[in-house]
């Protein structure tokens, strides 16, 4: 197996790659379906914005060398996407783009000098040698810039397809071939300028739409980028330096105040502050104590830190979140579906567009061969399915770099148009919109009495109590075990039992009583997460209605609901009982768990979240992971969500309202093919800015 290659816990191989000679949404679909015609192959999902696939497949049954072979039998390139590596889609343009722009300023010289020609009766042989002379300069730019078009085109049209570069191949070499014809026959009218300008200008827009597409889909090239540190690694003579992917489980490491922590592992020295941002979205340091686990990408703010490796490379969480990430962008929602079946059936009907326009003009309203080939030429390069294809990823792919520099894990693309069309939230109770740790209420004398005997003792709600107020222990001390704690002054603290009391109260409780005093009891609530009141008031603005679903018996979530101003609430709910509820129900339902009882309710919900600290089935079974437990940061999620669903739907109409305006202009001869070309050029780079319109609030 590869070093880009990662196992699953199923036991399937997964991979992202690029791919080259990808210029639409039609080609993604062409490999997606041969790859997935292919035996053993799991998944395989494309993006066009970025260029890139998610591979998954059985071992067993087939490798990446057998499905990068079935992706060059179609015409493409593909290799292991490395992000440690410079991508070099846009700079293998610019060489292509600097001969066009050479050869058509020349070009231009040559052809003002022809049009001056025409007025001043420039002689037929001067003539004819400007033409030659337009015709060799003009052929580099054809054939050498313009294989950034017909060499995809040819390969394509080998495999019987065709894609968005087919018209185009056809609108350039037939517009030269008709120039070296009437330059042969000495005809004064040529159409090099147009070529060569042509060719120009969609390599402007093609450079372009790559330069916007890099600034989408991004987040998870830079999480993967920061594992690509040098880590000092402990030997028997002292400290060694190594790229962090030699790392191996059970090595030590060292690590610096300003440095980035190289690999997953546990801190082995004392109390160290790490940012740690680029997991959780959190700017404010975050303290770890001995023992506790430290995450790849996070930069340590106090140090040094010594650190046992105990997961590096794709299994670090950091590469896991930046897998989750890839496959997000990689998946299709139902616009994005649409999209892509029109961009596939799109190609055909241009070139038939480009048929019926040269037949019209030149064999029926008579006009001449020269303006019927340019109007269909216009035809051709004007109606490009571009803009359609990178409508919904161009947005999709920016919505999953902005969730993930937010903390969130977005785990599939079809999700966020989910998420955009909620209309309640269903949340569990327990370790959901609380902690579990429990926060004991009583007056603070009675507190600040009874910590001194809690302080002794290791039983749960003796420890919360002194957690809360912190104080020595008692020096006289004896504890009764699972009964309680006393002193030989009289205090004594535990069960009602062991203070004397007969209690009928709900919930979890100690009693304390001091000497002659009364006893009193101590009753204990769940922690509310934080940002949990952010969080109900977002809902409350955007109109949300939430309903608990909680196991808990009726007392503590009835607490726990009017102390938060919840009305609508449900306890001693089974698993069964919120897979029934949702099930009934006619809403788009966002549901938030933790547990493993909440999986099946989070797989059955219109979309589902969860926090990385919840159980692994959990996060299995949700569509967004937030790495802090925040229940808070749904809420501006949500509502870029609904932006991005918004700028998608504007692309889409952008893209219809393009092809319905200029189609009918290019076929009625008003558009030359030079301000074709402008057109589609711009038309992508305007769905692929507007994609970058897309922000996070809060």
């Amino acid at each position: 197996m590869s070093a880009f290659e990662s196992t699953a816990p199923d036991g399937t191989i997964s991979l992202t790659c690029s791919l080259e000679g990808v210029n639409c949404a039609g080609c993604i679909a062409k490999i997606e379906r041969h790859l997935n015609s292919v035996e053993g192959v799991v998944l395989a999902r494309g993006n066009a914005t970025t260029r890139r696939m998610r591979l998954v497949w059985d071992d067993a049954k087939t490798n990446s060398v057998v499905l990068f072979d079935a992706i060059g039998a179609l015409g493409y390139t593909a290799h292991p996407f490395d992000p440690t590596q410079n991508q070099p889609e846009r700079s293998s343009l610019l060489g292509p783009l600097a001969v066009a722009g050479f050869v058509m300023m020349n070009i231009m010289a040559l052809s003002v000098s022809v049009w001056v020609g025409l007025v001043t009766d420039m002689g037929s042989g001067t003539m004819g040698f400007m033409h030659w002379l337009s015709a060799a300069l003009t052929a580099p730019a054809v054939f050498y810039s313009g294989a950034v078009f017909y060499g995809p085109a040819l390969r394509a049209l080998r495999h019987g397809r065709m894609t968005m570069d087919t018209p185009i191949t056809i609108a350039i070499f037939v517009t030269y071939a008709a120039s070296l014809f009437e330059t042969l026959r000495g005809n004064e009218h040529v159409y090099f300028d147009a070529v060569v300008s042509l060719i120009f200008l969609l390599l402007i827009g093609r450079v372009l739409e790559q330069k916007l597409s890099k600034r989408s889909g991004m987040a998870a090239e830079n999480l993967r980028a920061m594992m690509n540190v040098t880590a000092r690694r402990k030997t028997h003579s002292g400290h060694e330096d190594v790229p962090a992917d030699l790392l191996m489980p059970g090595d030590e490491v060292l690590i610096e105040a300003g440095e980035q922590v190289p690999a997953d592992g546990i801190l082995l020295n004392n109390l160290v502050q790490v940012d740690e941002s680029p997991l959780t979205g959190e700017s404010l340091p975050v303290n770890i104590v001995t023992n506790a686990p430290l995450a790849a990408g996070c930069l340590l703010v106090t140090g040094p830190a010594e650190m046992r490796v105990t997961h590096v490379g794709s299994d670090a969480q950091l590469s896991r979140i930046a897998a989750l990430a890839e496959e997000a962008a990689a998946h299709k929602g139902q616009m994005q579906e649409l999209a892509d079946r029109f961009a596939r059936g799109y190609v055909p009907l241009v070139l038939i567009g480009g048929a019926v326009g040269f037949i019209w003009w030149y064999f029926i309203a008579g006009a001449d061969f020269g303006e019927a080939l340019m109007i269909a030429v216009a035809v051709l390069v004007v109606t490009c399915p571009c803009a359609a294809g990178l409508a919904t990823p161009a947005v999709s792919a920016r919505a999953v770099d902005i969730l993930m520099q937010a903390g969130i894990v977005l785990k599939s693309g079809a999700a966020l148009e989910r998420l955009a069309q909620i209309t309640q939230v269903v949340a569990d109770k327990t370790g959901t919109l609380t902690t579990a740790q429990l926060q004991p209420d009583a007056d603070m004398n009675t507190l600040r009495a009874a910590a001194p005997l809690a302080a002794g003792s290791s039983h749960p709600l003796a420890r919360a109590l002194s957690g809360a107020v912190p104080m020595k222990a008692a020096s006289d001390l004896s504890e009764v075990a699972g009964q309680g704690m006393r002193t030989q002054d009289g205090r004594v603290l535990g069960s009602a039992a062991f203070v004397g009391v007969a209690s009928s109260a709900e919930g979890p409780e100690l009693w304390f009583q001091q000497s002659d005093q009364p006893p009193v009891r101590i009753g204990y609530d769940e922690t509310p997460r934080d940002g949990l009141d952010d969080f109900l008031q977002g809902l409350r603005q955007q109109g949300l209605p939430l309903t608990i679903l909680s196991g808990d018996r009726e007392g503590s979530v009835a607490r726990f609901a009017k102390a938060h101003g919840i009305t609508d609430w449900k306890s001693e709910q089974s698993p069964e009982a919120k897979l029934h509820y949702l099930r009934s129900g006619d809403e788009h339902v966002l549901m938030l768990g933790d547990g493993i009882n909440d999986a099946p309710a989070l797989s059955a919900a219109s979309v589902s979240a969860s926090f990385a600290q919840a159980t692994q089935v959990a996060q299995s079974a949700a569509d967004l992971v937030l790495l802090q437990a925040n229940p808070a940061r749904l809420i501006p999620a949500i509502e870029l969500a609904r932006q991005a669903h918004k700028l998608i739907l504007q692309n889409l109409r952008f893209a219809a309202l393009y092809n319905i305006i200029t189609v009918p202009l290019a076929l009625a001869g008003w558009l030359s093919p030079l301000l074709a070309a402008l057109l589609m050029a711009t038309s992508s780079v305007i769905v692929l800015a507007n994609g970058l319109r897309l922000r996070m609030q809060g």
